[in-house]
């Protein structure tokens, strides 16, 4: 099974918005993108396009139970971003597995394709912003996530700096023991392999990695995050936490912070 093909983005996206809050200085912006993407567009209220400063896109978990399962997770932590250093971050809904289970090798082929190019169309609309340096792009992923962000670093070579949460080598590792796929099990796994984050995560160089896991998460072995580093780029950085899946905690949220803004050239 071959790598599938990835549309070429068609232009600045469009964006219609939804909804708005200002938060001391922050606008944060319910937008629909190429009125399908449901995405948070998180900038300054008044920004000044004369600045060059980093633009940031998140990529959320899945937990249907959690409040946060959703585009919601990180848009505290893209305020706080974009009210020390400016730019622009944008947090799209994701939609798989969140609109639909797996149900197959070909039709969730299609599904990964298509949430790595929402993800793409996202890169596009960041670096299209005011006042934001299209050289210093970062992605920051979480489970699925993180899984998709992967697949986009070796499509699109603009972001220069990925933050990876407790992200899986193989969809097949997610899939087959918590969705019933009546494919056959080695046939699945041959199918997904070309867009499996561990044949993808050591294209990603140039880029910086930082990889971020749970010695607590129920969900992942605690090898997992080793297996990813021996595929990732020379210089990747691991480090677990004393956390479980939903990575929760301030000191793993002010350590990935550390890395974007030496990663992305905004480090004091």
């Amino acid at each position: 099974m071959t790598m599938p093909a990835f549309p070429e983005p068609a232009g600045t996206p469009s964006f219609e918005i939804r909804g708005a809050e200002d938060r001391d200085g922050v606008l944060v912006r319910e937008v629909l993108i190429d009125g399908s993407i449901e995405a948070y567009l998180v900038e300054r209220t008044v920004v000044d396009a004369r600045t060059s400063a980093p633009g940031l896109v998140f990529a959320h978990w899945f937990d249907t139970n959690a409040p946060n399962g959703n585009r919601t997770q990180f848009v505290d932590e893209a305020a706080a971003w974009v009210d020390d250093y400016g730019g622009s971050a944008v947090l799209p809904q994701l939609t798989f597995p969140w609109a639909g289970d797996p149900t197959g090798s070909e039709a969730d082929r299609e599904r990964i394709v298509a949430d790595v190019s929402l993800l793409r169309r996202c890169v596009d609309l960041v670096v299209a912003r005011p006042g934001v340096d299209a050289s210093r792009i970062g992605v920051v992923g979480h489970d699925f996530g993180g899984m998709h962000a992967i697949i986009l670093g070796t499509v699109d070579r603009r972001p220069v700096a990925y933050v990876l949460i407790a992200s899986v080598p193989r969809w097949a590792d997610w899939f087959l023991p918590f969705w019933p796929i009546e494919e056959d099990r080695l046939d699945y796994l041959r199918a997904l392999r070309p867009l499996d984050p561990i044949e993808h995560i050591g294209g990603i160089a140039p880029a910086t990695v930082f990889l971020q896991f749970g010695r607590r998460d129920f969900f992942i072995a605690p090898m997992t995050g080793l297996e990813l580093r021996a595929a990732a780029p020379e210089g990747t950085q691991l480090t677990p936490y004393d956390a479980e899946h939903d990575m929760e905690g301030d000191e793993i949220r002010a350590d990935r912070t550390a890395f974007l803004e030496h990663a992305l050239g905004v480090a004091g």
